[in-house]
């Protein structure tokens, strides 16, 4: 009877234990919620606020931003941001179960971005600003929540990058490959074909790949929607960067093919079909069915997705991890240093990019006039009054312009020079609203660099092969930035920025200057390298302005 009670009272101390653990760990987990949930709540109000000091900061390069969306080549941008907050909202029950930390790790991050930007602002380079804007976003995002909050909003935090309106730069050799491509498919269909630059010539008619006939709307929509879709249907980096790679080569390949069957129905059909406006069509309709092409055969080289069980047991709190968590509890009671010290940095670090352009330029923006002299040339070259030929840059934002005409017994060049002042905050030097030609009057037959030696500097030149109705030329042009040559646009703008920073009182000028392409052996080089030799023309652009 004894031992049978002895049994009994142990039973029931073991039941009792049980239950006293039960409801500790039942306690522990709803305090570790509760520390989890304060400190979400808490990060979401800092991130909120530090983004809307971005906002306030930054506003201008935000309206440039959703001004460059309105066009065709970026419209995709109107839906990245609405695209990147599902995919974190899809995520919140995976989140829910790390815990947000503040990480001083991407304050030098944050600063090299704000410098960035501030290069832009300074070079007047609106993809730069653009760019170091939404990677001060991303950076700011993970600052606050952490590192590893940060590594599982990998994917919505990258895809921020595709509002970026980036890739103008690359519409030349765009057209450059989209035409050639077309000619030798042309050329292997036997249809008669020339190539002039970016003109196409066939019995039936001339085409031009234009600017808008790139292909760049698609390649950005190709990569945007690639991006996605390789970070949701794949596991391995493998996989997902050979789908994004050919996310970028389709678009390319399919837009020369485009190009091809536009010219070759037209020639086919006598120019009945893909004319005006149907060519448009087609070609949207053509790159519908090569990307449902593209997305069949990723499906098929999809991987199996991980099951969210193993996922959560791995997450499911044990007694270390609801440690953890009541240690969280504990520290967001007292980290109010730690946070003031971080929102102190955070807000001096974006800060300072917009005050130091305020304080390196305090001289207002606008067009302040400057006269030019024309520059002088050593015989057997002489200015003449003649205007040679009929062609004009044009360089609408520019102080100041000098256009004149040199003459050396039967050969003649014309000068062109664009002048911007040194105190110009909205210079656009290198814009692609500058312009070569009138694209109305004269086309591009093909172009290239050439080396030359000008007062003492050796650079390169741009040279560019243009025709007319009437005329062929061959123009070269380069910039002239605080008494550097260069014909580099990068190069350009970084002489600007370094201008800038040591407040150079000289300014900047484009040069250019042409002369005629007779036919038989290209002999217009030459003149132009003779003309150069005679030619004081740094002289008559080291201006210091007041």
């Amino acid at each position: 009877m004894h031992q049978r009670t002895e049994i009994a009272y142990r039973s029931n101390r073991a039941e009792v234990a049980k239950i006293v653990t039960d409801h500790s760990n039942a306690d522990s987990a709803e305090e570790a919620s509760f520390a989890t949930s304060s400190l979400w709540r808490n990060s979401g109000l800092i991130l909120c606020f530090y983004l809307l000091l971005l906002v306030l900061l930054y506003w201008p390069t935000i309206v440039a931003t959703v001004s460059q969306w309105k066009t065709s080549a970026f419209s995709h941008g109107f839906v990245v941001i609405p695209i990147s907050a599902y995919l974190v909202w899809s995520r919140r029950n995976r989140l829910a179960l790390l815990k947000p930390i503040p990480t001083f790790s991407a304050l030098p991050f944050l600063a090299l971005f704000a410098l960035g930007w501030l290069l832009g602002q300074l070079t007047a380079t609106a993809v730069l600003q653009e760019f170091c804007l939404v990677a001060m976003i991303v950076v700011s995002v993970w600052g606050v929540v952490g590192t590893v909050v940060a590594r599982a909003l990998l994917l919505p935090l990258a895809f921020l990058v595709f509002a970026v309106p980036i890739g103008e730069g690359l519409i030349p050799k765009l057209q450059d490959f989209s035409a050639w491509l077309a000619v030798k498919m042309l050329d292997l269909s036997s249809v008669p074909v020339l190539l002039e630059g970016r003109f196409i010539s066939v019995p039936s008619g001339r085409w031009e790949v234009a600017e808008a006939c790139s292909g760049l709307r698609y390649l950005t929509s190709s990569l945007a929607i690639g991006f996605l879709y390789a970070g949701l249907v794949y596991r391995s980096w493998i996989r997902r960067i050979g789908f994004l790679l050919a996310s970028a080569l389709v678009p390319i390949l399919a837009n020369g093919i485009r190009v091809y069957g536009i010219v070759l129905l037209a020639h086919i059909s006598g120019n009945q079909l893909a004319a005006g406006v149907d060519h448009l069509l087609y070609g949207w309709l053509f790159f519908t069915i090569v990307m449902l092409l593209l997305f069949s055969v990723g499906f098929w080289w999809r991987e199996k997705p991980q099951t969210e069980v193993a996922s959560l047991a791995v997450s499911t709190p044990n007694s270390r991890d609801l440690a953890q968590y009541h240690a969280a509890r504990e520290e967001l009671r007292n980290s109010a240093k730690r946070t003031a010290l971080y929102a102190t940095l955070f807000f001096l670090v974006i800060g300072l990019a917009p005050l130091s352009f305020r304080l390196v330029w305090s001289q207002p923006a606008g067009i302040q006039p400057v006269d030019l002299l024309a520059p002088l040339a050593s015989l057997p070259w002489r200015i003449t009054s003649n205007d040679v030929y009929a062609w004009r840059p044009s360089f609408p934002a520019s102080n100041s312009e000098l256009i004149g005409s040199y003459e050396s017994h039967e050969h003649a060049v014309k000068l062109y020079l664009a002048y911007y002042a040194s105190g110009r905050q909205d210079n656009k030097l290198v814009s692609s609203i500058n312009s070569l030609f009138d694209r109305t009057v004269w086309w591009r037959t093909g172009e290239e660099e050439t080396a030359v030696t000008l007062e003492g500097q050796a650079f390169y030149v741009h040279q560019t092969f243009i025709r007319s109705a009437r005329q062929s030329l061959v123009v070269w042009s380069w910039y002239w930035v605080d008494g550097k040559f260069t014909d580099n646009d990068y190069v350009a703008k970084l002489l600007l920025a370094r201008a800038r920073f040591v407040r150079s009182r000289q300014g900047a000028a484009a040069i250019a200057i042409a002369t005629e392409d007779p036919p038989g052996p290209q002999r217009a080089p030459e003149f132009l390298k003779e003309f150069l030799d005679h030619i004081a023309l740094e002289k008559s652009l080291s201006l210091r302005e007041n």
